[in-house]
């Protein structure tokens, strides 16, 4: 298992985008400020990766759509602000969603407080990130302008 304290930093794990690899697509959208937005998200991740990859990766898709829900519901959850979410699919077939909110607080993965007591672990929510620590590549947290933006990064065969 990952260390999660170390994911949950405000320290990229993986290289931005910008950095050494060129996007082959980019897509942002803003997203409205109600519960619509989850699946608003799961649509634009659908349709980009279909415009983008075809049918090609229907199982790579189908875990974007699901960690994009989990990130924008944390977003529309614990952040501020209408969220942005993007999307680039890199030079080496590597989909990287990021999403962004105004808010400045550190993300934490549950578990990963200093004392995980047996009531924390019987709750009902807070396991969103556990979920894309899982499934994703990588992910982390990166300060931006407006605040904040949650990111993962998974293999597509483009």
């Amino acid at each position: 298992m990952r260390d999660m304290d170390m994911m949950c930093s405000l320290v990229p794990l993986s290289r931005r985008p910008e950095d050494d690899v060129p996007a082959v697509h980019r897509s942002c959208w803003t997203l409205p400020l109600d519960a619509s937005s989850t699946c608003l998200a799961r649509r634009f991740v659908r349709a980009a990766l279909r415009d983008w990859c075809g049918d090609g990766d229907r199982e790579a898709a189908e875990v974007a759509e699901l960690l994009v829900s989990e990130l924008v519901a944390n977003a529309m959850r614990h952040g501020r602000g209408s969220p942005l979410l993007t999307l680039l699919l890199l030079r080496d077939d590597t989909l990287r969603c990021e999403v962004e909110d105004e808010a400045r607080v550190p993300v934490r993965a549950r578990g990963t407080a200093p004392r995980d007591d047996a009531a924390q672990r019987e709750e009902e929510g807070g396991r969103g990130l556990l979920i894309v620590d899982t499934l994703s590549r990588a992910w982390g947290v990166l300060p931006t302008r407006r605040g904040k933006a949650v990111w993962f990064e998974l293999p597509m065969n483009a």
